[in-house]
């Protein structure tokens, strides 16, 4: 008899060690320090069946940790069986160590040589956490689709976005599996959920709540006012020192910019690359013998938008254009896709494309090399001889 009522409480106390209301009280069993932010979200959202929120903490504010623990609460209750965890592939590790120190370790990674394993085993009860750039591709989409996942996690979630009236393929492969399964639970995470385009954001909102009206209608404060703790939940540092803890778990701090002043050879470097991009489109407009007008203009800005990015960048796109490779051919697709790059912002750049992008540009760098003339080799040579490695700086 004693034996029964010892196992009867211990049953008592793990099942309420995960109640939302009670867990803080506690004290018992606890191997990650929760914040009261966080069991106050959960709390919240105990009640709800389906679960449909956006997540739009902060930096630093434990967005992961938040998330994980409706997974835990909602397994605990056998309300899942299955659940897809969706990130930047950036962010993987990071997910994986999370969900190890939550106690999760039915984890199955989604990658390309696994998901025929997995097809094959049909997804077994557990996690599942692939990157957003291998899902969205159709022939992922398709075996992801399939599966009766019962929660979806979505992190950097402005990433399911739209530019005006064109849907991202990550808006319509992702986007499309979440709105068009009402009945899951899913929880989008990010910290920059409006990025000045209500359109933009109001679409990723009917993505949760398809009921919603259009942007249009919708554009204005007494909206944005009623999701605030229904469908969008957003905590800022201040508020977590101030309202919740009640003390500083959050150091004030100063950002400063220091700005260094370019070497003498980084100066001649960027002036010789733009000597050389201001000939080659004065030439290109003068002769105008190529059959697509867009190649050349296209290389250029290429090459700019390298040496924006950081000087092993565009150096490495010079040794690719001294190969002079003609393995690739200069197809209308492949000029498109190159032209179709420069009209997203740089950082959807990995997201974008069903193919890698930097697979993408070097392609159309082997197609183009042949067409420059010697002349042009051999400033591209001087510019590789300047670009090399200067430790001016120290």
């Amino acid at each position: 008899m004693k034996e029964i009522v010892k196992a009867f409480v211990s049953n008592i106390v793990e099942h309420i060690s995960y109640h939302p209301f009670i867990a803080p009280y506690l004290g018992i069993n606890k191997p990650l320090e929760h914040f009261l932010h966080q069991y106050e979200i959960l709390a919240l959202l105990s009640v709800r069946r389906p679960i449909r929120v956006l997540i739009a903490d902060e930096i630093g504010l434990g967005k992961t940790i938040t998330a994980l623990a409706v997974c835990k609460y909602l397994e605990k209750l056998g309300a899942t069986k299955r659940t897809l965890v969706i990130v930047p592939r950036v962010l993987l590790p990071q997910w994986l160590g999370e969900m190890e120190k939550m106690g999760i370790v039915n984890v199955f990674d989604i990658e390309r040589t696994s998901i025929k394993t997995l097809e094959r085993m049909n997804f077994p009860v557990g996690y599942y956490i692939g990157s957003i750039d291998l899902l969205k591709r159709e022939e992922y989409k398709e075996s992801i689709s399939c599966v009766d996942w019962d929660l979806i996690i979505v992190d950097e979630a402005h990433k399911l976005s739209i530019t005006g009236p064109r849907k991202t393929i990550r808006y319509e492969e992702i986007g499309g599996l979440i709105g068009s399964r009402l009945d899951i639970n899913t929880i989008f995470l990010t910290a920059t959920p409006h990025k000045g385009v209500p359109e933009d954001y109001i679409s990723r909102l009917k993505l949760l709540d398809p009921m919603l009206g259009s942007p249009k209608e919708l554009d204005r404060r007494e909206f944005y006012s009623s999701t605030h703790e229904t469908l969008v939940f957003r905590r800022t540092k201040e508020s977590i020192n101030n309202i919740y803890e009640k003390r500083e778990i959050f150091k004030p701090a100063k950002f400063h910019a220091l700005a260094l002043p370019a070497t003498e050879q980084e100066r001649k470097f960027n002036q010789r690359l733009l000597e050389f991009m201001r000939t080659k489109l004065r030439e290109f407009a003068d002769m105008g013998l190529l059959a697509d007008p867009r190649v050349i203009p296209l290389l250029m800005a290429l090459l700019f938008k390298r040496a924006s990015s950081s000087p092993k960048a565009v150096m490495l796109t010079i040794e690719r254009m001294l190969l002079k490779r003609a393995a690739t051919p200069l197809t209308e697709d492949l000029i498109e896709e190159v032209n179709s790059m420069f009209k997203i912002g740089y950082e959807d750049y990995e997201f974008e494309f069903r193919k890698n992008p930097e697979e993408i540009l070097d392609s159309f760098i082997d197609a183009v090399a042949p067409l420059l003339s010697e002349r042009d080799r051999e400033e591209i040579r001087l510019l590789h001889d300047y670009g090399k490695p200067d430790n001016s700086h120290g």
